[in-house]
């Protein structure tokens, strides 16, 4: 159900701008691949509940298997061949 949560979207607006920042400042081998990581699932987090009113355990199962399911392909490198560009997607 909607529901807009003014504290969730503040957070997630403040982890957006980190993010940014650290994409664009910060290459090195902890911050931007570890600590990003657990950033963006907090983002989503906060994000989900900004807008809707959901569970609280039942949103942090699926941020957490949805990320879990991002890691999975990210081990198995399939990210770059669910690219698309301009000249169509890409890989597969």
């Amino acid at each position: 159900m909607p529901r807009f949560h003014t504290q969730y979207f503040i957070i997630t607006v403040i982890l957006f701008v980190i993010e940014i920042l650290i994409a664009l400042y910060v290459n090195d081998s902890f911050i931007r691949p570890y600590l990003g990581d657990v950033l963006v699932v907090i983002l989503i987090y906060c994000a989900i509940r900004a807008f809707f009113d959901t569970p609280v355990v039942a949103t942090a199962m699926g941020v957490l298997a949805f990320s879990f399911l991002v890691e999975f392909c990210n081990t198995l490198i399939l990210f770059p061949y669910l690219v698309y560009s301009t000249t169509g997607w890409q890989g597969l």
